[in-house]
């Protein structure tokens, strides 16, 4: 009984290893989610503030009457499109090891719970 505990506690070792593998890339992915939510966020303020400062304009705007501020703002929405589709594949990616890391946790508790029953009714 012994020697199944200690193969017990090998696999529970070889298992938090595993978890610990699957965290690290589940943070990864989460490392490279960071600078498109912020890229996303800035775009959308920018867009927010210049529709903010035509609301406000008390005068003719050379941008506006020029055409720059409809190509500037297709430009924005041009990026937007692309960080979302960017960010769309990242979620995808994360959801696909979030499912990882969770099997790798729940092998790692199972053998856990099981190594404690042996060690109990030792």
């Amino acid at each position: 009984m012994k020697k199944k505990l200690e193969n017990l506690s090998q696999l529970a070792n070889v298992a938090e290893l595993s978890l610990n593998a699957e965290l690290a890339k589940l943070a990864e992915i989460k490392r490279e989610e960071e600078p498109l939510r912020l890229k996303l966020s800035q775009l959308e303020a920018s867009r927010q503030q210049r529709a903010d400062q035509i609301g406000e304009a008390s005068a003719f705007d050379m941008a506006s009457l020029m055409g720059a501020d409809i190509a500037w703002d297709q430009w924005a929405e041009k990026q937007q499109r692309q960080v979302m589709l960017q960010l769309a594949k990242v979620a995808e990616r994360r959801e696909a090891q979030m499912e990882r890391t969770r099997k790798a946790f729940g092998k790692k508790d199972a053998l856990g719970k099981l190594s404690e029953r042996i060690r109990k009714s030792l």
